[in-house]
Formats: C-alpha cells, structure tokens, sequence
C-alpha cells in the first residue's frame, strides 16, 4: 500500500527555502580559483541581496506614511 502525499503548498516551499538559506553554511575564503569564485558570488548576490531588501522596505515606508499624511 502506498501513502499519498500531498503537494507542498507555496507557503511550505517558501518555508522551506528560508530554512535552507538560513542553515546553510557560508563559503569562506580558500585556496582554489573555484573556492574563491563561489565566495566572489556568494558575497556580491548576499550585498545585492540585501540593497533590494533595503529600497522594498524604503518603498514600504513611503507608501504607508504618504496614506497616513
């Protein structure tokens, strides 16, 4: 007998994705090109990453104070 499992909802695979991101581990570092690369990326995606954050909160705050206004 086979179990049915039902399909992840977009809140479960969002959750799931925060998990990931949160636990894993940051590259350092290292002694290879490729070892350098990934930590290259990791730290220009993790820098935009957060500027975007940044102007969404920015434009969150805008627009609630413009409607309080």
């Amino acid at each position: 007998m086979s179990a049915v499992h039902p399909s992840p909802t977009p809140r479960d695979r969002v959750r799931r994705l925060v998990e990931t991101v949160r636990w894993a581990p940051a590259p350092v570092w290292g002694e290879s090109t490729g070892e350098r690369t990934r930590y290259s990326v990791y730290l220009a995606g993790s820098m935009l990453a957060w500027a975007v954050a940044g102007l969404v909160m920015a434009a969150l705050i805008g627009a609630a104070l413009s409607l309080v206004v």
